[in-house]
């Protein structure tokens, strides 16, 4: 370690992720314990990088308090954000989504820092240790490090909705959290918008596909999808001859996609190949068909339902 107490440290914005605000209660604690203790006046950054300690940074500015700044020493950032994210798990107080993100993001840059990102093995290796630690299992491991995946690609479009759904402040599935990460940047943004400014504390699959699609992706432009489909609908009005309605059609074009997709499944099984894959592909193929299955099952619910009516 090194200190430095004339820099003013910056807030690396992947770092700064990974660290769950402090409630309301927890300011009031460390404003107390950095009154009556000196020595807990002490910073640690990573080449001039926070490492956790930007609100303890900023209470101290705003009291006037002087502080230490300790250098801690790593070969790269993924060496620090291993520190980063063990020592953020260390709080009592974290919430269970930021406890998941954590865990996951452990595992990836542990993974990325061993080289073997291709590998299995080592991946359940590294699971391993991590779930023995947090007593969890390798498979728990594994699906967080699913999610902490998405929750950056998530943070990279909106740190706003990222926040409120390790927060707990907007409720979002497992398998939701990965359809919303593979959204583009704009419809994620469009999303965080919508929540925000409703304050919508639950995101399902059915909000996803409806409110998405049809009323805020093309937020921004000067006319939307829906607006252009209604003004050409205005226009020809009288002209045009609405094409009979026909309740099956969209059943009958699924049921022919679906056949395809049955046949697109079994040649990749069959293939020479698909013994070979790596452990990623392996993973994002498991995470798809779980989906995939999971969307059938509420089709055949809701099919089920409608015949015991």
């Amino acid at each position: 370690m090194n200190e430095k107490n004339n820099c003013t440290p910056k807030v690396l914005p992947l770092f700064n992720r990974m660290v769950q605000p402090l409630s309301v209660h927890e300011v009031e604690a460390l404003k107390i314990e950095l009154l009556n203790n000196t020595e807990s006046r002490i910073i640690y950054t990573w080449r001039g990088n926070h490492l956790g300690d930007q609100e303890k940074y900023e209470i101290c500015k705003s009291m006037q308090y002087p502080i230490r700044i300790s250098e801690i020493f790593f070969d790269d950032w993924m060496e620090a954000a291993i520190y980063l994210c063990k020592n953020q798990l260390k709080r009592n107080s974290l919430t269970g989504e930021y406890r998941k993100y954590l865990i996951g993001a452990l595992l990836r840059y542990k993974l990325t820092k061993s080289g073997d990102t291709g590998k299995a093995d080592t991946k359940t290796r590294i699971a391993l240790e991590i779930g023995k630690k947090h007593y969890i299992s390798v498979g728990t491991v594994q699906k967080y490090y699913l999610y902490a995946d998405a929750m950056n690609c998530i943070f990279d479009a909106s740190e706003e909705l990222a926040r409120r759904i390790l927060l707990g402040q907007t409720r979002v599935s497992h398998e939701n959290v990965i359809e919303l990460s593979r959204l583009s940047k704009d419809e994620i943004k469009a999303i965080s918008n919508n929540v925000l400014e409703k304050k919508i504390d639950h995101i399902s699959i059915g909000y996803l596909r409806n409110e998405v699609k049809w009323s805020h992706i093309q937020e921004g432009k000067a006319d939307s999808r829906r607006s252009k489909r209604e003004k050409r609908e205005s226009n020809n009005a009288g002209i045009r001859q609405m094409p009979q309605y026909n309740p099956d059609s969209e059943v009958n074009s699924l049921c022919m996609t679906i056949d395809s997709w049955i046949s697109s499944i079994e040649r990749v099984k069959n293939s020479d190949n698909f013994g070979k894959i790596t452990g990623e592909a392996s993973d994002y193929l498991m995470n798809k068909l779980t989906s995939l299955d999971n969307t059938i099952g509420r089709v055949q619910e809701s099919l089920m339902e409608r015949e015991s009516v």
